[in-house]
């Protein structure tokens, strides 16, 4: 390249202002970085400080709203009752059931059962029935002697009596009284009393009804019993399910009310 002694001057003067000019555009530069960086670091500040934010990882949670917490801090489930939960069944009894046909729910009646003294049973003839007593305590009514007998036998095994459907008001009210055995007396058995018995599978035990005026406990297609209430019924399903046999004494007597002496129990 050919330079000209203009050209020269001109290089010369922008060489002697260059340091100045220099300066200067550093000046503003520095400025303008200056300006830039603090409105960055305002804006950052407003993002993160705003009432409002919050991140995918904040106290949002990935759901996007907070965990609602109680007074105990923990979190929130179920109804306004605190999580309680509700038993469909209701309270009371010790065991529940839908009937068998689907219905629902049915509470088991509470037991009602009478302890006495296995070593001291003895019959006696009332007219033309014969009792089953405890010394002064009468437990139960049988239409002949054998049958009272026979009774003796099996109630000596056991110390309590408990009866389902005691209470109820039917006008043929022992149709639907029951009778079973609990708590084993630990006595010698004694001589083997005649066994009258139905087998049935536990596992097919179901409470259907109403059937007519009551409630019938059936091994799938066999009767067993019949009950004035769907508790009752159900009390009676508890009691059956731990055992595969239902035994009758009496069953057959010819007394008017032939209900009224016969003897259920239960067997393995």
């Amino acid at each position: 390249m050919i330079y000209t002694s203009s050209g020269v001057g001109s290089a010369r003067r922008w060489i002697r202002w260059w340091p100045a000019a220099t300066a200067v555009t550093a000046v503003a530069l520095g400025g303008l970085l200056l300006l830039a960086l603090v409105a960055c670091g305002s804006g950052t500040g407003r993002l993160s400080g705003h009432p409002d934010a919050a991140d995918a990882t904040g106290s949002a949670g990935l759901g996007g709203a907070p965990a609602a917490t109680g007074s105990s801090g923990e979190p929130q489930t179920g109804d306004d009752d605190g999580g309680a939960e509700h038993d469909p069944g209701g309270s009371g009894g010790d065991s529940s059931g839908d009937g068998g046909d689907g219905g629902p729910e049915v509470t088991a009646a509470a037991e009602d059962c009478v302890g006495y003294d296995p070593a001291n049973l003895t019959i006696q003839q009332q007219g033309d029935a014969w009792l089953m007593r405890d010394g002064n305590h009468a437990i139960k009514n049988f239409a002949t002697k054998v049958d009272a007998e026979d009774g003796v036998k099996v109630a000596r095994n056991w110390t309590r009596i408990c009866y389902i459907g005691r209470g109820n008001d039917r006008p043929d009210r022992h149709r639907y009284i029951i009778t079973y055995f609990q708590d084993p007396s630990g006595l010698p058995f004694g001589p083997a009393p005649h066994f009258d018995c139905i087998p049935y599978d536990p596992a097919e035990l179901a409470v259907h009804g109403p059937d007519g005026d009551g409630w019938g406990l059936r091994a799938a297609a066999t009767p067993l019993l019949f009950l004035a209430s769907a508790a009752d019924a159900e009390r009676a399903r508890l009691v059956a399910s731990g055992n595969r046999q239902l035994c009758v004494i009496g069953q057959g007597n010819g007394m008017p009310d032939p209900a009224r002496y016969q003897l259920e129990h239960w067997r393995q």
